[in-house]
């Protein structure tokens, strides 16, 4: 269900009505997370099925097949935490318009234009189509404690749509860091009309390499992307790529995500090439069953990134309830050799179409081609209540 108000635009000499949309998602739930390193064992109250968002959409119909306008999204971490320290008080420190906020026109005939910063196309690839419904929470290939992808990327807590380093995952060097794509600043976007059940995609964030001092202090990195997507009857199938390119004069990144909380850190990224490709299908099997398949693969022209991911999943709907599962597994090519691997669970007690009580379970290996490390093995398990609106 979404909830509509009507706001008064004003228009030259006569009124207008432009539809304004609020919507979002809701998610409370306790979590429990165990470690191999017993140290880093906690319990908390968070989202755990999805992000907990606000959106407020903006559009009208200008005649000819055509609207223009826009959206803004914030999204919204707990205050609460494993630890009361200043790092909690800056859960959320980016504030209001944290997510996706951009202009939008679009044409029957002619597709759909996005300024801004729009979801990438291989975050909608990696949780609505080559995995079930785990969203970015706990269960999904697409998460903070875990990812299909090495190499560069937009997720990381703290740095608000900018490109930086994946987070290292346990107690493994950098050439171990999971990266996803998730939203991009300074974004264009095209998707065409559909032609067929077929739509092509595609993304450019413009590169800035003019900065020569302060270890490219003001350059940014400059990004390419593009879906092709089929969605006809049972099958919703794509293939998205993602090249991010580090200038030969590097880029210097600020970010808010240190340790305590308590100051800007710095991050250089040196000149690199690095390109993430996903192949992701769903298939409707039976009106109760769905099943995923993903295949990936991550490369750098440094050779610090290089491997490949599999996964496999699907959904299962049983009147009120339904049952999620996947499995997945990284397999780094690099010396370090540095593969991790992933179990999913999830089931969610629907209660309404908008609401739902759920439980979910992941079992984390990051080191599952080596001996076991301290802080190597996570299983995280939580139960809440989520609520869309």
């Amino acid at each position: 269900m979404k909830k509509t108000l009507v706001a008064l635009a004003a228009v030259s000499a006569v009124s207008a009505f432009a539809q304004v949309t609020i919507d979002g998602y809701m998610d409370r739930g306790y979590l429990s997370l165990s470690n191999s390193e017993s140290v880093r064992n906690y319990k908390t109250v968070g989202s755990n099925a999805g992000t907990t968002t606000l959106g407020f959409k903006y559009y009208e119909d200008i005649g000819g097949g055509m609207t223009v306008g826009g959206q803004v999204n914030t999204d919204w971490a707990d205050i609460g935490g494993a630890t009361q320290n200043l790092g909690v008080a800056l859960a959320q420190n980016s504030g209001f318009a944290n997510s996706q906020s951009f202009v939008k026109i679009s044409s029957a005939t002619a597709g759909t234009l996005q300024m801004g910063t729009p979801n990438n196309f291989t975050l909608t690839n990696a949780t609505a189509i080559a995995s079930p419904a785990f969203s970015t929470g706990i269960g999904s290939t697409y998460s903070s404690a875990f990812s299909i992808a090495n190499g560069l990327g937009t997720g990381a807590a703290g740095y608000g749509g900018l490109v930086t380093t994946g987070a290292s995952t346990g107690n493994k060097s950098s050439n171990n860091a999971g990266a996803r794509a998730i939203r991009i600043a300074n974004s264009y976007q095209y998707i065409s009309p559909a032609i067929s059940g077929l739509t092509f995609s595609y993304g450019l964030t413009p590169q800035n390499n003019n900065r020569t001092a302060d270890s490219g202090f003001k350059n940014t990195v400059g990004v390419t992307e593009y879906m092709l997507r089929y969605t006809n009857g049972p099958i919703d199938a794509a293939y998205t790529s993602i090249k991010y390119d580090v200038g030969s004069n590097g880029t210097n990144v600020t970010s808010l995500a240190d340790a305590g909380g308590s100051a800007l850190t710095q991050t250089t990224l040196a000149s690199q090439d690095v390109t993430q490709n996903l192949l992701g299908v769903q298939y409707q099997v039976l009106p109760s069953l769905k099943l995923n398949v993903g295949a990936g693969s991550f490369t750098s022209s440094a050779g610090a990134f290089q491997g490949s991911s599999a996964s496999y999943g699907g959904t299962y709907t049983m009147g009120m309830v339904d049952v999620l599962a996947i499995m997945a597994r990284v397999n780094d090519t690099t010396a370090g050799n540095n593969d991790r691997n992933m179990t999913g669970l999830g089931v969610n007690y629907n209660l309404s179409k908008t609401s739902r009580v759920y439980y979910r379970y992941d079992s984390i290996n990051f080191s599952s081609a080596k001996d076991q490390i301290a802080g190597s093995v996570q299983k995280r398990t939580a139960i809440g209540v989520s609520k869309s609106f």
